[in-house]
């Protein structure tokens, strides 16, 4: 057993983001793309400052992260990088060979703070 366990999805959980999947975002893209707006409040807050800084306030500077399937046990790491009034995540095709989400399923992402990374899992 694990001294500190998984964060699991709670889902009344305020700082949850959910995302519903798009056509780009499954249809051989590379990238998901979250609002601005949801990781302000519902990601950023979690985040080491030190990170947080470079993302926010260095043009272009992307920033490696994990994301944890919850269900499978894998991490994947991912670089965010600010795009306009969004950030993109890269790698997400690596999650989408494994997963074989298609538009409309709905995923929550969450910060687990002990491990620091986001969790995520298809809800719908």
């Amino acid at each position: 057993m694990a001294i500190f366990p998984d964060k699991p999805y709670e889902a009344n959980n305020p700082h949850n983001i959910m995302i519903t999947l798009s056509p780009f975002d499954v249809d051989m893209s590379t990238t998901i793309m979250m609002p601005k707006a949801l990781l302000e409040t519902n990601l950023f807050p979690f985040m080491e400052i030190s990170t947080l800084v470079e993302l926010l306030q260095v043009p272009n500077k992307p920033k490696m992260i994990g994301i944890y399937d919850i269900d499978s046990k894998i991490t994947t790491f991912v670089i965010i990088k600010k795009d306009g009034n969004n950030f993109k995540f890269h790698g997400w095709n690596d999650i989408l060979l494994r997963k074989h989400y298609k538009a409309g399923d709905t995923i929550a992402f969450w910060w687990d703070l002990r491990h620091t990374r986001l969790n995520f899992k298809q809800v719908a």
